[in-house]
């Protein structure tokens, strides 16, 4: 403000003869922007984009612990007090532009939308928050006259969570103006709608509401469809901000090569656990190298797969031997989620890849999960519906977003050329889609595979067929993985760390070190502490 003060007397120096300088310290400073000055617009803008970052942040914090990744910490290290400290700010900071739009809201009805799609983000952040640490500061968070707002008991939260949801969907049916920028659904209030009605189902499932399951399922109003898909899209834009998926940044970025090594049970369960391979391996992994892994822990028998052939190069899960130079030899993440390569048996560096350059998507819900989580109700809780018909949905929705994905994306896989066998094309190049690309009869055999397994299983099996399903299709989103582990057990047979074996599984995240130390309302807690939903017996997971 003297800035101004004296910019000011300056000019009228220049351009009059006289100037009364006024005391700008009892005006508003116009460079400060207030609550009710801002654009509920821009607030908007702000919130989509930290809800993607902080669920994309969610999910890479359980990639490694649902074994998608191979853990190369021990659970201790994964869980540890600082693991969420950016985790807990962002869910803080989307509570509190919610906030702002809902009182900007008060007294504008066209700010109807802004509120509604706030309201839902800002559940679906809080309630993973929840899922991940149980009790967390709510009903006093975000006030400015409560310097150590206390935790709020985590079921009560979800109880209050269900109606902010409910309150958003009464906005959206009400409003008549959609935001000037909608990163997920482009403005379509009936599709955010599903979006809420799915996310109370899910919500409802962790609960074993059965009559609220029912209620949802009686509406039939819940993403039921691709063009409902919930998630988020990355660009292959580096400025002015990366806004590449945080997979392909970690696999091809600068020729630096991949950071993580893809989780072998992973890759078998795709590879090698039934009499037909996964029509979508090529598509989430790509090899990088048509050689053969050499290591010590081939024949260890304190390894369960150390090399699972084929040029598959992972690791087990918690192996914690040194890493060798094999950056661009391991296995990278594919075509998706992540927007890299397809692989088409053509081996090479991830970075000199014809790839989507990282436009890939953080799928938070779909069809195919709303699909496997009515077979899951079905089959636990006895709610309404065919959970054999709801199975095959959900397998064949989740290959047709994968395999179309690939499609949409076409143009990258046509300049990937491959030479077939000579006798039967004369080395002619053929396109990658033609050889490689996974045909519907590929796609029918695995489906045939699993339902025949589901028809003679008993209901347990059933589940627990399910939920492998539901695990595999929700590679990208480990945040659906980690609940449906802690939710029911299964898949049952994920590799045990080939180390620490004795160190427990995290049932739930430890509270922020930051916040802990901040606010003296908080006191840390074990990892062995369980979400109230979570009801399996202790040291039930491994």
């Amino acid at each position: 403000m003297k800035k101004i003060k004296i910019l000011i007397c300056l000019l009228c120096g220049l351009f009059f003869e006289s100037c009364e300088i006024t005391n700008f310290d009892l005006q508003e400073d116009p460079n400060e922007l207030t609550p009710e000055s801002v654009d509920a617009n821009f607030v908007l803008n702000e919130l989509q984009v930290v809800f993607a970052e902080v669920m994309n942040d969610f999910s890479l914090h359980t990639d490694d612990v649902m074994r998608y990744e191979s853990m190369t910490d021990s659970y201790s290290d994964i869980a540890e007090p600082d693991a969420l400290d950016s985790e807990w700010l962002d869910v803080y900071s989307i509570r509190e532009n919610t906030r702002i739009i809902s009182n900007l809201a008060k007294d504008d009805d066209n700010l109807l939308f802004h509120k509604g799609m706030a309201k839902l983000l800002q559940a679906y952040a809080t309630a993973t928050l929840v899922d991940y640490l149980g009790d967390i500061p709510f009903s006093e968070a975000n006030n400015i006259d409560i310097f150590n707002p206390a935790p709020d008991d985590d079921e009560t939260i979800y109880t209050a969570i269900l109606a902010d949801i409910d309150a958003a969907i009464i906005d959206l049916n009400n409003a008549t103006l959609a935001p000037n920028t909608d990163l997920f659904y482009n403005g379509d209030a009936d599709k955010w709608i599903k979006m809420a009605n799915s996310l109370k189902f899910r919500l409802l499932l962790n609960t074993a509401n059965t009559s609220g399951i029912n209620a949802l399922l009686t509406h039939d109003n819940l993403i039921d469809d691709e063009s409902n898909d919930f998630q988020f899209q990355y660009s292959d834009a580096q400025t002015p901000v990366d806004s590449r998926h945080p997979y392909f940044e970690r696999g091809y970025d600068n020729g630096e090569g991949q950071t993580e090594y893809i989780g072998n049970y992973f890759m078998w369960l795709l590879k090698d656990s039934k009499t037909v391979r996964d029509p979508r391996l090529r598509y989430y992994v790509y090899r990088q190298t048509n050689t053969d892994l050499t290591s010590s822990c081939i024949d260890d028998p304190s390894f369960d797969f150390c090399y699972i052939g084929d040029f598959y190069w992972g690791r087990d899960h918690e192996d914690l031997r040194a890493r060798p130079n094999d950056r661009f030899l391991k296995t990278v993440y594919g075509l998706y989620p992540g927007g890299g390569a397809f692989d088409a048996d053509n081996p090479a560096a991830a970075f000199t890849t014809i790839n989507l350059g990282g436009a890939g998507i953080f799928p938070v819900m779909l069809s195919s999960f709303m699909e496997f989580l009515k077979a899951e109700a079905v089959l636990s809780l006895g709610a309404n519906g065919d959970a054999l018909a709801s199975l095959e949905a959900g397998i064949r929705g989740s290959m047709a977003k994968v395999i179309s994905y690939g499609e949409l994306n076409k143009e990258a896989l046509d300049k990937v050329v491959i030479e077939d066998d000579p006798a039967t094309v004369e080395d002619e190049e053929m396109n990658v889609r033609d050889l490689y690309a996974a045909k519907q009869s590929d796609i029918d055999a695995y489906v045939d595979v699993v339902l025949q397994e589901y028809l003679i299983g008993s209901d347990e099996q059933r589940l627990e067929i399910v939920l492998r399903e539901y695990y595999i299709a929700a590679f990208g989103n480990s945040i659906e993985a980690y609940n449906g582990y802690r939710r029911t057990g299964f898949p049952s047979n994920l590799q045990i760390p080939v180390v620490n074996e004795s160190i427990p599984f995290p049932r739930t995240f430890s509270l922020p070190e930051d916040a802990v130390d901040r606010n003296t309302s908080l006191n840390q807690k074990p990892t062995t502490t369980q979400v109230f939903w979570d009801k399996l017996p202790a040291g039930a997971l491994k």
